[in-house]
């Protein structure tokens, strides 16, 4: 006999092609590989010792404060550990409980699928003032860097006309369009929107319209549709709608934003939305949570982190954190010098939920998820 201790990480289906257990064996040790943590916040004494004794019969764990017992505190903050199998059997145990577990079983049916893979989109700015000069292309050299882009096949090209970095001002409709027209024109004529899915990051109607005939086939909003008439337009030409979270405008954005449970308020941010997006029979939305824009450091961390929870809504996740900020306030660094913060912010985005990754360094990200990928699918 030989002893290995392998990564548990290890996809489960590959180390089963290498033992050929009994399908029905592997079907049921399938949803024993991954303990999942669920936390939730103000259970009351009462539901905490129902979870408690339901999670305990199925072999689950329930973390509590140390005087639940006692019952000298009215709630609990506390953390369910659990498989998948033992999530099921307690999602039949608590619909049929009091004290909320009701509302905690609807939320325990959810599906929180992570994607296979990873989709890459590229920056490409045709302003002077974008905060990474290097995704910066003139009227003159537009089409080279274009061209040496799609040579890479990205699967998004973002095109962007106006800075959206905090502090910025919008330059107006007329001047935006002025930047655009060209632009967009070259890519409709030479028909280089056939070879990736062009998106612009836009919020003007104008303009988004004039891209969508030429075209464009994703409205990418900063403004967390502020304007309900670009889910109009969304469903009209029958185009994918991003729709990010934002505190506030980039002009005036708070360097130390407020938020009393960050996770919690987007989540109700992105249900009301989607209800509106729902309204107008968009049929195909992006989330992205809106790194940098209105977060602190710790903000942005926290969303990467736990971006499993947004999962629940179904949709794709995607994630920006390309050279930003929140890189600097954990290492001092130069935009020019946060790559590797930037690819190592990415990959935890892909691991924890995100399917777009919006990049400015499309090459180097091919590599890394390259290697991601080959990893994830090395066995035994």
């Amino acid at each position: 006999m030989k002893f290995y201790k392998i990564n548990p990480d290890t996809d489960f289906n590959i180390i089963c092609s290498f033992i050929n257990p009994h399908q029905f064996g592997r079907k049921i040790m399938s949803q024993k590989t991954q303990i999942h943590f669920v936390l939730i916040k103000n259970l009351s004494i009462a539901a905490a010792n129902i979870l408690k004794q339901d999670a305990l019969r199925v072999g689950a764990e329930l973390v509590t404060h140390k005087e639940v017992i006692t019952a000298k505190i009215t709630d609990s903050n506390a953390l369910l550990m659990a498989t998948k199998e033992q999530i099921q059997k307690l999602i039949s145990k608590e619909k049929l409980q009091d004290f909320g577990l009701k509302k905690l079983a609807l939320f325990l049916e959810k599906d929180f699928f992570k994607p296979e893979k990873v989709e890459l989109m590229v920056v490409m700015n045709i302003n002077e003032d974008s905060f990474y000069a290097n995704s910066r292309a003139s009227k003159d050299n537009f089409e080279k860097k274009l061209n040496e882009i799609l040579a890479l096949n990205p699967d998004y090209i973002d095109i962007g006309a106006v800075s959206s970095r905090p502090g910025s001002h919008y330059c107006g409709r007329e001047e935006e369009f002025k930047r655009l027209k060209n632009i967009l024109d070259l890519i409709y004529s030479k028909k280089y929107y056939e070879k990736s899915i062009f998106s612009l990051d836009s919020f003007d109607e104008f303009c988004l319209k004039y891209a969508l005939d030429r075209g464009f086939k994703l409205i990418n909003d900063i403004t967390g549709l502020k304007n309900e008439n670009l889910a109009r337009l969304a469903s009209e030409y029958k185009t994918k709608y991003c729709l990010m979270h934002i505190q506030k405008e980039p002009s005036i954005m708070q360097n130390n934003p407020y938020y009393e449970d960050v996770l919690d308020e987007i989540s109700l941010f992105f249900k009301e939305k989607l209800e509106i997006l729902d309204k107008y029979g968009v049929k195909e939305s992006i989330l992205d949570v809106g790194i940098g824009f209105g977060k602190s450091a710790e903000h942005n961390m926290i969303l990467i982190k736990h971006l499993e929870h947004f999962l629940q809504f179904k949709k794709p996740l995607l994630i920006g954190a390309s050279r930003k900020s929140v890189i600097n306030a954990y290492f001092p660094s130069e935009i020019k010098d946060r790559l590797a913060g930037t690819l190592y912010l990415h990959l935890k985005a892909f691991e924890n939920g995100a399917s777009i990754i919006r990049v400015h360094d499309l090459y180097e990200h091919q590599q890394l998820f390259a290697l991601a990928s080959a990893m994830k699918n090395i066995g035994v």
